[in-house]
């Protein structure tokens, strides 16, 4: 989440909890940051959900995964031509 949907669920939920939940993203924000920056595994695992954010986080740089977008290429062609 970006600061500004972290400031619009504070109308919703008490600024302590998004507070917390913004240090919680920062953290593993961090680790991935650290991952793709020095380009080499962490000495200790991640846990779950650090995991699970690191992917959807790297999913999303798919242009395929673009809201609205319909990939249609070579793969995509196979699909309908028997060639």
């Amino acid at each position: 989440m970006n600061a500004q949907l972290f400031t619009l669920a504070e109308s919703l939920v008490p600024s302590s909890y998004i507070r917390q939940a913004r240090d919680a993203r920062r953290s593993r924000e961090s680790l991935l940051a650290t991952l793709l920056s020095q380009r080499r595994l962490p000495r200790s695992g991640w846990d779950r959900a650090t995991l699970m954010l690191a992917l959807h986080e790297l999913a999303a740089l798919d242009s395929n995964t673009f809201v609205g977008n319909a990939g249609v290429g070579e793969r995509e062609g196979r699909v309908v031509c028997p060639i």
